[in-house]
C-alpha cells in the first residue's frame, strides 16, 4: 500500500494516544470558540452570523468558561489543544485565551482561514508560538475565493499571512476543502504548496452540514461521488508525480488506498463502534457548550456547562462506546478504502447505523477510475 504521502505523527505522539485510548483519557481537545466567520463558504458545516448567535437558544461560551474547562481538562490529562471556529481570530477574547492556554503548558494549534492574520498577529504568534497554524486555502486567486467563500480580496490576504508566518518561523500547514467552486485551482494550489515547501492536505469529501442545518442530511454543495473520486486521484498525481501516481492507481484498483474524508485523528473501525480517537482520547466542545466526540457529529453530546469536566467526559465516553456503524459497512469489500465512520453515517443518513451510499459509490468509482486511468497510461 502506498502511504508515503501521509505525514505521520511523531512516535511519542502515537504512543501517548495509544496509551490514552486504552485508558480513556482526554489527551486531545478542540475548543470551537465561535461559529462566526468573515467568509461565507458554500459548504461550511457550522457558520452563523452574529445575529443568529444572539438569537440562539444557548449563549456563546465566555473566556472564563473556556479557562475553567481548560484547567479541569488539564487535570484530566489534556495535552493537545486545537482552537477553531468559525474563524477563531474573530472571537473577541482570542488573545487573552490563547496566551493563558499556552502558559498552562498545552500544545496549542489553531485552525484559521488566515485572512485576519496581520503583522501584529504574526508578531504575537512569533513571541508565543503555537504548535502549528492550520490555514485553509480555498483557492489560488481572488476570483475563486469570491466564487466559493463569497468574499473579495481574500487570496492576497491569505498569501501575505502564509509568507509572514513562514518568515517568522511559525509552523504552517495548508488544508483545502475541494468543491466544484474551486476545483479548477487544484493544480495551482498543489504548486503553491510545493513552491513554499508546505504540507497541503486536500479533501474532496464534504460532510453534509447537519450542525448548520439539520435538514441537510446527505446533502451539501459538493462533488458527485465520481467527481470526488476523480479529484482525489488528481490531487495525488499533482502532489506525488506520475511514477508514484501509477503505483497509487494499482493499489486503488485493489482497494488498498487510504480512504478520503479522514483527518489526523481518524483510524479504521474494528468492531462497529467509534474506533477513532473521538470519544476515547479526544473531544470537541462547541461554541455553545456541548461536548461531542468530534465536530462533525451532532450526537452524542453532553452539556459541559452543567457538569464538571471529568463527569462530562466520563458520560461522553460511555455514550460514544454505544454508537455502532452498520454491520453491512464493516463487512463490505471496500471498507478499507471507504471508512464509513459514525460521523459520516450520521450526516449522510441521519443515523450512525445507516449506510452512507455516497461513500459506497465513491469507493466504487475510485476502483473504476483507477482501471480507466491505468489503461489510458498504458499500464
Amino acid at each position: 500500500m502506498e502511504r508515503k504521502e501521509v505525514n505521520y505523527e511523531a512516535a511519542l505522539t502515537q504512543y501517548l494516544f495509544q496509551k490514552a485510548s486504552r485508558a480513556r483519557l482526554p489527551l486531545s481537545g478542540t475548543f470551537e470558540l465561535s461559529p462566526v466567520c468573515n467568509l461565507n463558504c458554500r459548504m461550511c458545516y457550522v457558520r452563523k452570523t452574529p445575529q443568529e448567535v444572539a438569537a440562539h437558544d444557548r449563549p456563546i461560551m465566555t473566556l472564563e468558561q473556556w479557562l475553567d474547562i481548560a484547567r479541569q481538562a488539564k487535570k484530566a490529562g489534556m495535552l493537545y489543544l486545537l482552537l477553531t471556529g468559525g474563524e477563531p481570530f474573530l472571537w473577541p477574547d482570542f488573545w487573552k485565551l490563547y496566551e493563558q492556554l499556552t502558559a498552562m503548558g498545552f500544545l496549542v494549534s489553531i485552525n484559521t482561514n488566515g485572512t485576519l492574520i496581520d503583522g501584529e498577529a504574526i508578531r504575537r504568534l512569533q513571541a508565543d508560538p503555537p504548535t502549528r497554524v492550520n490555514i485553509t486555502l480555498y483557492g489560488a486567486r481572488d476570483e475563486t475565493y469570491r466564487a466559493l467563500c463569497r468574499a473579495d480580496g481574500m487570496f492576497d490576504r491569505v498569501d501575505r499571512a502564509i509568507s509572514g508566518l513562514r518568515d517568522a518561523g511559525v509552523l504552517v500547514k495548508l488544508n483545502c476543502s475541494l468543491t466544484p467552486a474551486n476545483a479548477k485551482d487544484l493544480e495551482a494550489l498543489c504548486r503553491y504548496a510545493r513552491e513554499r515547501q508546505l504540507i497541503l492536505e486536500v479533501n474532496t469529501y464534504m460532510f453534509p452540514p447537519l450542525r448548520r442545518d439539520p435538514t441537510m442530511v446527505g446533502q451539501n454543495q459538493r462533488f458527485t461521488p465520481r467527481e470526488a473520486a476523480w479529484y482525489h486521484f488528481k490531487r495525488y498525481q499533482y502532489q506525488q508525480g506520475n511514477e508514484r501516481y501509477i503505483r497509487f492507481l494499482k493499489n486503488a484498483e485493489r482497494g488498498l488506498i487510504d480512504p478520503p474524508g479522514l483527518d489526523e485523528q481518524c483510524v479504521d473501525p474494528v468492531d462497529g463502534k467509534i474506533a477513532c480517537r473521538a470519544g476515547n482520547a479526544a473531544f470537541w466542545i462547541t461554541w455553545d457548550g456541548w461536548m461531542t466526540p468530534c465536530g462533525m457529529m451532532p450526537t452524542p453530546k453532553v452539556d459541559i456547562t452543567a457538569l464538571p469536566f471529568a463527569e462530562a467526559w466520563a458520560k461522553l465516553v460511555q455514550e460514544a462506546e454505544a454508537v455502532a456503524v452498520s454491520g453491512v459497512c464493516l463487512g463490505c469489500a471496500n471498507q478499507a478504502m471507504c471508512h464509513a465512520c459514525a460521523a459520516m453515517a450520521m450526516t449522510e443518513t441521519g443515523s450512525a447505523g445507516g449506510i452512507p451510499t455516497y461513500l459506497c459509490r465513491m469507493a466504487e468509482e475510485m476502483k473504476r477510475l483507477a482501471k480507466e486511468e491505468l489503461a489510458t497510461l498504458g499500464q
